[in-house]
């Protein structure tokens, strides 16, 4: 502003300059010497006019404001996390329990009714299975076509012999290619229907009941059905 009002007077003594000497106005004029003054007072008013140019330099000052309101746009993706956070965990019970049978689900860890603790790797489906005696929980991978049963029976509903007929059994079998006794438990594994098939089971009779799990699966899947076994027969406890 201050620049801007030198200007004008400046432009103002430049024009009285320009115009005495237009007008033959020399250094020994006398009557011509006093028209001088004119035009300097005329370039007075004309500096007050630039005092009107602060209301437009105010206004684009004030224009930055509605930029503020971007900053409030971040607010209302609150509640969309709200609505994540109400997730119940999945129920630790027992297999006799799980609910939602049928649906493929993670691996997890069961604690039967007699107490046989074992764990089922991801990607089995529990199927409804329930025999004559005792509490039995199957479980089908359908990708693999691997079918893992666990079964219990309670002291007071064991046949007579049982344990030692299963016994007896296995080892006289000629399905059997692999067979291992302990002074209260056996296992053997094999083939089935013509080499097609392959089965491992594992027997125990303990204070708590007779306990056994066997798995079988296609020949042909045994890339899955060898590490699955391995790793359930490790982790199962009668």
């Amino acid at each position: 502003m201050e620049k801007q009002t030198k200007r004008v007077i400046a432009a103002g003594c430049v024009f009285a300059a320009f115009f005495l000497t237009a007008c033959g106005a020399g250094p020994a004029g006398g009557s011509q010497t006093s028209v001088t003054p004119a035009p300097v007072e005329t370039a007075a008013p004309v500096t007050a006019e630039p005092s009107a140019a602060p209301d437009n330099t105010a206004a684009q000052e004030v224009e930055p404001a509605p930029a503020e309101t971007v900053t409030a746009e971040p607010v209302p993706k609150e509640p969309a996390a709200a609505e994540i956070s109400p997730a119940e965990p999945a129920p630790d019970n027992g297999a006799q329990s799980v609910q939602d049978q049928g649906q493929q689900t993670a691996s997890q860890s069961f604690t039967g009714v007699q107490g046989t603790e074992f764990i089922i790797p991801e990607g089995f489906i529990q199927l409804d299975e329930s025999p004559s005696i005792g509490y039995q929980y199957t479980f089908w991978h359908p990708d693999h076509e691997i079918r893992i049963v666990v079964y219990e029976i309670a002291p007071g509903s064991i046949p007579e012999g049982a344990y030692e007929t299963d016994c007896s059994i296995a080892e006289r079998n000629p399905d059997v290619t692999y067979f291992n006794k302990g002074e209260n438990w056996f296992v053997q594994s094999g083939y089935n229907n013509n080499g097609e098939e392959v089965f491992y089971s594992k027997e125990a009779s303990t204070e708590s009941g007779l306990k056994t799990f066997w798995i079988t699966y296609p020949t042909v899947k045994r890339q899955f059905g060898d590490p699955i076994t391995a790793e359930f027969e490790k982790n199962c406890r009668f």
